[in-house]
């Protein structure tokens, strides 16, 4: 089954290059993969995601990271406009390696998007994730998983809520979408439940539950669940200064916490089922913080917002 589903997306993706020739340079992030899975490495993950004003304390010696060193680290230069990721800055963790999101010396930014390649160590310079599943996203799919990277630490909140930017971004787009693949899984976990949903949903955010159609090699047909929270960047086609096929927007996750207790989070992403198609998971620098009630309210208003647009856009496909 492994072996049939690489062979199949490659087929898919030879074909979109017979058809389309390489076009313009591109610049995309710039990625610091971790030079080591330490306690201090993974705090400093942590501090990087922390607001200035985050209204809660880590548990000293509690931040831990599970997974390949080169799969997971930081960037800069991400871009918020068309061309960018969604976020200017932050921690990434991989199911791959993390400097396939962008530029760096092993996979340069100059041909983000341009070929086939979207494995680490497959047909590229990256080093290959060879990082087991972990039991963690058991909740999530029936097919075990593979390449894991985890970020966990433990905190204790001045506040009842928790606020967390990210973007979900996914080589399994477009090509297996609606395929009949399962498509790779990523969680926060709080307190041992997950809360990285598509937003006013109980549902996860994958690339299954977020989308705008398929399976395709190509740009996305435009109609899909969640497609209003998609951002296409089919290979050849894509605007988006990365290699990877397809971005969620910047989505903000609000989740519930213990008071003045000591609170848990897990943190994680892996391939479903398989260890080919990488995916990442993108975390804003400075995101990670107890709302002010005018942030609450402002995203009651966005979510309200976001369900109107999402309205019309289905009325005019529709139509």
């Amino acid at each position: 089954m492994h072996h049939f589903k690489f062979l199949a997306v490659s087929a898919i993706r030879l074909l979109a290059i017979s058809a389309v020739g390489v076009t313009t340079a591109y610049a995309a992030a710039i990625v610091t993969p971790l030079t080591n899975g330490s306690p201090a490495s993974a705090t400093a993950l942590v501090n990087s995601l922390l607001n200035s004003n985050a209204k809660l304390s880590v548990v000293a010696g509690s931040a831990s990271y599970t997974g390949a060193f080169t799969a997971s680290g930081t960037f800069t230069n991400g871009g918020t406009g068309p061309s960018g990721v969604g976020l200017n800055s932050g921690v990434v963790l991989t199911t791959g390696d993390a400097r396939f999101l962008g530029s760096s010396a092993a996979f340069a930014g100059d041909d983000a998007n341009k070929e086939t390649d979207f494995t680490a160590g497959v047909g590229n310079s990256l080093t290959p994730n060879n990082s087991p599943g972990n039991s963690l996203f058991n909740p999530l799919t029936s097919f075990g998983t593979q390449n894991a990277s985890i970020l966990s630490f433990s905190f204790i909140p001045q506040g009842t809520l928790l606020n967390l930017r990210l973007v979900f971004a996914s080589e399994d787009y477009n090509d297996l979408v609606n395929a009949g693949f399962p498509t790779d899984v990523f969680g926060v976990f709080v307190n041992g439940v997950n809360y990285a949903r598509v937003p006013g949903t109980t549902t996860p955010i994958s690339a299954s539950s977020i989308n705008c159609g398929g399976p395709t090699s190509g740009p996305a047909p435009g109609s899909g669940p969640n497609c209003a929270s998609y951002r296409d960047n089919a290979p050849f086609f894509g605007a988006i200064d990365s290699e990877i096929d397809g971005f969620t927007i910047p989505l903000s996750l609000f989740i519930p916490v213990n008071f003045g207790v000591v609170n848990t989070i897990s943190i994680g992403i892996a391939d479903n089922l398989d260890f080919f198609g990488d995916s990442a998971l993108l975390l804003a620098q400075g995101s990670l913080a107890v709302p002010e009630p005018s942030t609450i309210a402002l995203m009651l208003a966005g979510v309200g917002m976001t369900g109107i647009a999402r309205r019309r856009r289905s009325a005019k496909v529709n139509a």
